[in-house]
């Protein structure tokens, strides 16, 4: 994934990352989302609807995307964000506006439990 040419800076607060800066383009087909979303229709359209405005296209606070790097592999987990998940994917967007946070395979073992990639983190 190159973010580089892609990345901007925002304010938007998140859970996460909320010290982290940076933001990128981050391919939609690259990043996992292990938990099922229950979704808020009208939630979800009103979100298409500000994203297919110029004005408003770049309101949405961007996800956090937890970034694992194993055994020389790099994985993108998703695990809040599902209603701009949703409007994005509902779009064909390929990209999704998100901050990235570094964490260990260890912590991913604890979200994910026996369903880890991380065995032996």
């Amino acid at each position: 994934m190159t973010t580089d040419s892609s990345k901007r800076t925002v304010d938007n607060f998140s859970i996460h990352g909320h010290s982290v800066e940076e933001v990128y383009d981050i391919p939609m087909s690259a990043i996992n989302r292990p938990i099922p979303s229950i979704l808020d229709r009208e939630k979800v359209e009103g979100m298409k609807k500000a994203m297919q405005t110029e004005e408003h296209k770049d309101d949405l606070t961007p996800i956090d995307v937890h970034h694992v790097q194993y055994k020389g592999q790099d994985y993108y987990f998703a695990f809040g964000g599902c209603h701009r998940w949703a409007a994005h994917k509902e779009l064909g967007k390929e990209n999704i506006r998100g901050k990235l946070i570094n964490t260990p395979p260890a912590m991913m073992k604890t979200y994910l439990g026996a369903s880890s990639p991380f065995k032996d983190a």
